[in-house]
């Protein structure tokens, strides 16, 4: 399975997001909390002027703080988020605290101002260690995002009633501005070793993406520098480094942060690099960053899943349906048996052994004859449910073919079909905390483009969505379309919307030989049929229809994914 590469938040990203909340939240009333998942909570706070998100997550592989914009309503009834509400109800946040180099920030919170710290958020964001915690007055954990037991580490073992200890101090010199380029260039080049080892092992605050961005803006060249030996880097290179560190530090001092998305990271937030978004923007920018990665991974993951479970069904139903054919083999031997029972009957003087082996082969013949109609029903019962397995391979292989798509579209489908799969495949209950049920409710959307006439055609992306466009939506002078004896998405021309043109018509044949199994073929047979005259099969898959009459036409997939994309 391919993962989909996150920039972690380093320190310099941290400061840049903490310097802008300053400005947007302080002073600010918490309003509310909520829990989208296990290791994310999701902060509401109310200043005389607007309402604010935040997002903490403690997700050691994107731990991170972040604005978002207002989120739906979501995991409210969670323990974490219950308790947040009811710790720092009616108090107002007066500050947020981040120093040195250190990865740990500090929520602190106040009846108003001028008054005693009451409560205080602290977030971890130390890799795996990363962590949120509430504290009292005198520093108590009240309530945590995780317990680490003694078992777990042996240095800082900490829980609910526990007094809050720091992390261990950073190892390393703390970068200064001040710092001569010799004394710095010595530093580094106590230890002979790799310039990323060496940089990360001398200095605090330095992570894999500020090694990168410090190194060159452009990907390859930094990755080739940051892999050499600090020993056979050239004294210019050397120099031009020196430069962007003391931009670095210059910009950190200065507060002076913007993003970009072009260089040799994902994304960076220092440098004299032209940007297309505003400081202000910095936090919300990196929340919508984060959502889409993260909704890019669930893709991926939950598609990795869905495609390893189908063919391991496929497999076993594949298997089981050569052994039916084999006993059919078998069973077809009764015929001989048969035959052969009746010429020793017709024997001139058949011996009393003779008679009762005949019998006995009648005996036989006839149980094997019974039985080959049930063997049959089962080999009819297999091949239906490869031919449903073979239907969601399709639509799986579809959603992820496409590119045009939100991220968000594209998880709400591909949770959909999931959950589909797991109802008539692998026959699952999901028992996901978190996990939304969408099973008696239509959640993603459907695809539709317009006819060059003006007209919708809507694309089905899985069994209820053929269904829903087909049997439920489908009005009387609609038109229906599908890829003739292949697996395919059911294809609707809105026609009883308005007059229609051969245009329309053959743009939706197209749709459907593109949406189909047999894409990959320059042309495609597909069907068409007046939408009123489908009828569902019952004990189906949802979707599943048969059809009278209907006008073969050719589709072409090639030319359907040009309209597509550019619609």
């Amino acid at each position: 399975m391919n993962k989909v590469p996150i920039q972690i938040m380093d320190l310099t990203t941290l400061k840049a997001v903490v310097y802008e909340l300053r400005q947007e939240i302080l002073p600010s009333r918490f309003e509310n909390a909520q829990q989208v998942d296990s290791h994310t909570l999701q902060l509401g706070f109310r200043t005389l002027e607007k309402h604010t998100w935040i997002e903490i997550s403690w997700f050691a592989e994107s731990p991170r703080i972040v604005q978002i914009p207002p989120p739906k309503r979501y995991g409210e009834k969670s323990t974490l988020a219950k308790q947040l509400k009811h710790l720092l109800v009616n108090l107002a946040l007066l500050e947020i605290e981040q120093t040195g180099f250190e990865r740990i920030v500090r929520f602190k919170f106040s009846s108003r101002p001028g008054k005693e710290i009451e409560k205080e958020v602290v977030v971890e964001l130390m890799g795996r260690h990363s962590n949120i915690l509430v504290l009292d007055r005198s520093r108590k954990v009240i309530t945590l995002g995780k317990q680490i037991k003694q078992n777990h580490s042996r240095l800082r073992p900490i829980g609910t009633g526990d007094l809050y200890k720091s992390p261990p101090p950073l190892k390393g010199l703390t970068p200064k501005l001040s710092e001569s380029f010799h004394s710095w260039k010595e530093n580094i080049c106590l230890v002979p070793s790799t310039f990323k080892n060496s940089l990360k092992d001398t200095y605090q605050g330095i992570s894999p993406a500020l090694t990168l961005q410090i190194a060159s803006n452009d990907y390859n060249e930094a990755i080739n520098l940051i892999n050499q030996s600090v020993t056979s880097i050239e004294l210019k290179i050397w120099e031009a480094i020196y430069k962007r560190w003391q931009q670095w530090l210059l910009d950190i001092e200065n507060n002076n942060y913007t993003i970009n998305f072009k260089g040799s990271t994902d994304f960076i937030v220092w440098g004299k690099i032209k940007s297309n978004f505003k400081n202000t923007q910095i936090s919300l920018t990196l929340g919508k960053y984060y959502s889409n990665k993260i909704i890019d991974r669930k893709i991926n993951s939950i598609s990795y899943k869905l495609k390893h479970d189908l063919e391991k069904s496929k497999d076993d139903q594949v298997r089981k349906l050569e052994a039916q054919r084999l006993l059919i083999k078998n069973i077809s031997e009764y015929i001989t048996m048969q035959t052969k029972a009746n010429n020793i009957l017709t024997l001139l003087s058949p011996t009393k052994k003779q008679i009762i082996e005949a019998q006995n082969l009648f005996k036989k013949a006839k149980r094997k004859r019974r039985s080959r109609e049930s063997i049959l029903n089962r080999v009819e019962f297999h091949k239906k449910k490869i031919s449903e397995i073979e239907y969601f391979e399709l639509f799986l292989d579809s959603l992820m073919y496409e590119d045009n798509v939100p991220s968000k579209d594209k998880l709400d489908s591909i949770i959909e079909l999931e959950e589909e799969v797991e109802e008539y495949i692998c026959i699952k209950k999901s028992s996901s905390k978190f996990k939304s049920n969408r099973k008696n409710e239509q959640a993603s959307t459907i695809k539709e483009v317009q006819s060059p006439s003006g007209l919708k055609i809507q694309i089905g992306s899985n069994n209820r969505q053929n269904e829903l466009i087909s049997l439920r939506k489908g009005k009387k002078g609609d038109l229906w379309f599908h890829a003739q004896e292949t697996p395919g998405s059911h294809v609707v021309l809105k026609s009883s919307n308005g007059l229609i043109d051969d245009k329309d018509i053959q743009l939706a044949a197209d749709l459907a030989s593109f949406f189909s199994r047999a894409r990959a073929n320059k042309l495609v047979p597909v069907i068409m049929v007046p939408i009123e005259n489908l009828k569902r099969i019952s004990g189906s898959l949802p979707g599943t229809v048969s059809h009278k009459g209907g006008k073969v036409l050719w589709g072409k997939a090639e030319r359907a994914k040009k309209y597509f994309h550019q619609k």
